[in-house]
């Protein structure tokens, strides 16, 4: 035990060393890069002591992988194996990368082997964290786990041996996070939520803390899971990672929370822009957009969107100012919308259409209402509604667009019900297609009255009027 002590009491030793050694030279050159510059302080690869450094490095390899050979049970070889390691993590800290990797099996090992034991396993935990400092002061400028990963897989071990201590392991997910971006590894994108959650319970920080972390992780989540959405082993690996977050952030961002947290917020620092622009973001990720009761995510986005407009923000605008019967300008925002929307964005230009066919029929104007409609099938080709608006549009036009005393315009809309019909993959559009073509074929004509009129049932006939569209002669 007492053996044990002196190790780590070295180790620690060494690390305030390295840490000072490293803050001096910090600010003694600009030449060459960090990591560099801690390398360059060294004796050599293999330390003032090569051969010894040689021969300690072979002896703890060879300790090392007679013990993975017995599947990591035999003690008596990790022992041997550490004490070896020991020489050469003092004194050639950049003899091999594979010793930071060895040292943290190892340093787990003594953790969890000492579980009863709260002091040793502290001190091991102490261990643990000091690989990871030092493996980031002399190889944090790795390609394939560069500082950021290191530093993220360091708070992970951090917040789970030392749970309360989020002052201390935040920071470090904070960092990693700013360092990797969308980079960043997806365990460490959901224990960083985790260790923002515990930050706030710990320290008493503003809850909006977690709602801000929960958008910036979704996002950079979402970057991946397009990224790989080919890869179906990646992509499983981070929308698990999504789903776990979202059980979690559910009773810190329930849409009434989150109206009663934003809502006041908002109506106190009206021109606060980052704070409206927060607001969207969670209103949208939590799709709390059609529960808001009291207008804050309204008028979050109607600030945001007036000082830097988008066309995704156009066409939300467009949509609420729409269900909220505010057709002028829903209009404004709609027009927006289809006219900056990308064609490539095709699924929501097709939707910002359809939304601006239904402004304009609302509106009285018929010709353009059906004009949207048809643009609406360039970008969603199978989008039934957009024929079912047409038939609408045909259907309200019976009165005015008649040709000998019948109103011909029931055929014509009988032609896109039915078109909606053939077409639309979603039941709900089917099911809408039929019920109307059953209404309006109750207003067709008796044969009688085709025949009075020199008509045939299935000739081919114009409607005239507005619509100006071919189309045949229909009897109930």
């Amino acid at each position: 035990m007492n053996k044990l002590k002196l190790v780590i009491a070295s180790l620690a030793m060494f690390m305030f060393i390295s840490v000072s050694a490293q803050e001096t030279a910090a600010t003694s050159s600009k030449e060459l890069n960090r990591f560099e510059k801690n390398r360059s302080e060294l004796a050599g690869k293999y330390g003032a002591d090569s051969v010894k450094c040689v021969m300690e490095l072979s002896l703890y390899r060879e300790f090392y992988k007679q013990w993975k050979a017995s599947k990591y049970t035999e003690d008596n070889l990790v022992d041997q194996s550490f004490k070896s390691w020991t020489y050469c993590f003092h004194a050639a800290p950049i003899a091999s990368k594979n010793m930071y990797i060895h040292g943290e099996r190892m340093a787990k090992h003594y953790i969890k082997v000492n579980k009863d034991n709260p002091e040793v396993k502290q001190a091991w935990v102490d261990t643990l964290m000091m690989v990871y400092d030092q493996r980031i002061k002399y190889y944090g400028d790795d390609k394939a786990k560069p500082e950021g990963v290191l530093l993220g897989r360091k708070a992970q071990f951090c917040l789970k041996y030392e749970k309360d201590s989020a002052n201390l392991y935040y920071p470090a997910f904070r960092k990693s996070f700013e360092m990797m971006g969308n980079n960043s590894e997806e365990l460490t994108l959901y224990y960083y939520f985790i260790a923002s959650i515990y930050y706030v319970k710990q320290t008493g920080a503003e809850r909006d803390l977690i709602l801000e972390n929960y958008v910036e992780i979704q996002d950079v989540i979402a970057y991946n899971m397009n990224k790989y959405a080919d890869n179906a082993k990646v992509y499983s690996r981070y929308e698990k990672v999504s789903n776990n977050i979202e059980k979690n952030v559910k009773k810190f961002a329930t849409c009434e929370k989150l109206i009663q947290l934003y809502g006041p917020k908002l109506e106190n620092n009206p021109d606060d822009l980052k704070l409206a622009k927060n607001i969207v973001k969670f209103f949208e990720a939590r799709k709390c957009t059609k529960n808001d009761t009291n207008d804050t995510y309204f008028n979050a986005l109607a600030k945001v969107h007036a000082a830097e407009p988008t066309p995704e923000s156009a066409l939300s605008m467009g949509k609420m100012a729409f269900e909220r019967e505010e057709t002028s300008k829903a209009l404004t925002y709609l027009e927006e919308a289809t006219k900056t929307l990308s064609d490539s964005n095709a699924l929501k230009k097709g939707s910002a259409y359809l939304l601006l066919a239904e402004v304009y029929r609302s509106k009285g104007k018929l010709a353009a209402s059906r004009s949207a409609a048809y643009s609406v099938l360039k970008y969603k080709p199978n989008e039934g509604m957009a024929y079912i608006i047409i038939g609408d549009l045909y259907t309200s036009s019976a009165a005015k667009c008649t040709s000998q005393g019948l109103r011909v315009s029931y055929w014509a809309a009988y032609d896109k019900y039915k078109q909606a019909l053939n077409l639309s993959k979603e039941d709900k559009i089917k099911n809408i297609a039929r019920k109307k073509m059953a209404v309006i074929k109750k207003s067709f004509p008796e044969n009688q009255d085709l025949f009075m009129r020199n008509l045939k049932e299935g000739q081919a006939i114009k409607v005239e009027c507005w619509i100006n569209e071919e189309t045949k002669v229909r009897a109930r």
